[in-house]
C-alpha cells in the first residue's frame, strides 16, 4: 500500500477511524495533536492495518505520552 494512492473508500475509512480516535481522546480536529494522530493512523494503514476498529483503537504514541504525563 505504501507509495500508492488511496482510493475514496480508503480515505473514508481513515476519516472515520480518525474521527473516532479524536472523539475518544477529546482532541480538537484542528489541533496539532490531531495532525500527529492522523499521521500515525495513516502510518498504521500503510503498514497493513486496514481494519477500521483497529485503526480507531490501537494504542498510538499520543496515548502513550498522555499516560506517562
Amino acid at each position: 500500500m505504501f507509495g500508492q494512492f488511496l482510493d475514496p473508500s480508503d480515505l473514508e475509512l481513515l476519516q472515520r477511524a480518525l474521527a473516532a480516535r479524536l472523539a475518544h481522546l477529546n482532541v480538537r480536529p484542528e489541533s496539532p495533536e490531531a495532525q500527529m494522530i492522523a499521521s500515525q493512523i495513516i502510518e498504521l494503514f500503510q503498514n497493513g492495518v486496514t481494519d477500521e476498529h483497529e485503526l480507531a483503537t490501537r494504542p498510538i504514541a499520543m496515548e502513550i505520552i498522555r499516560r506517562q504525563g
